[in-house]
């Protein structure tokens, strides 16, 4: 686990996905590390998720490099320097053994969020029916 509230989740050339501690619940926080990190040359596109706490960095490799996000990352307080060096063993790692646990940690996860959204949907409906039918059986009652 990465100090400073950080974690490692995934990368890729050209692309890097981090956990941010300090984002989850916070769109302000989001918002901040957007504007700070799209303002960086090599940098293409950053995206945020409050919900999730993850940021996503696309970045151009021949004008900037994965550790220079992630010094950036540091100086900027979203990483510590033991955080970094255990962000860049774990991606070693992670490239040498695949990235199936990975995967499937995202797969559990997309699952769960799309069963949670879905369940979420049904349990409005059922309100809004009940709600409904509740409502004409009064009509019904009160025209008796």
């Amino acid at each position: 686990m990465v100090s400073a509230g950080s974690a490692y989740l995934h990368t890729l050339a050209g692309r890097l996905r981090i956990e941010v501690a300090v984002v989850k619940g916070s769109p302000q926080k989001a918002e901040k590390i957007e504007r700070q990190f799209q303002a960086c040359e090599g940098i293409t596109q950053v995206t945020a998720n409050p919900v999730t706490g993850n940021v996503l960095i696309l970045y151009d490799s021949q004008q900037i490099k994965q550790e220079e996000i992630l010094d950036l990352l540091k100086v900027q307080g979203y990483l510590s320097e033991n955080g970094i060096a255990q962000t860049v063993a774990k991606n070693t790692t992670a490239e040498q053994q695949g990235f199936s646990q990975e995967l499937v940690q995202a797969l559990v996860r997309s699952t769960m969020e799309f069963a949670l959204q879905r369940f979420r949907q049904e349990l409005v409906q059922a309100l809004v029916h009940s709600t409904m039918e509740f409502a004409l059986r009064r009509l019904v009652y009160a025209l008796i």
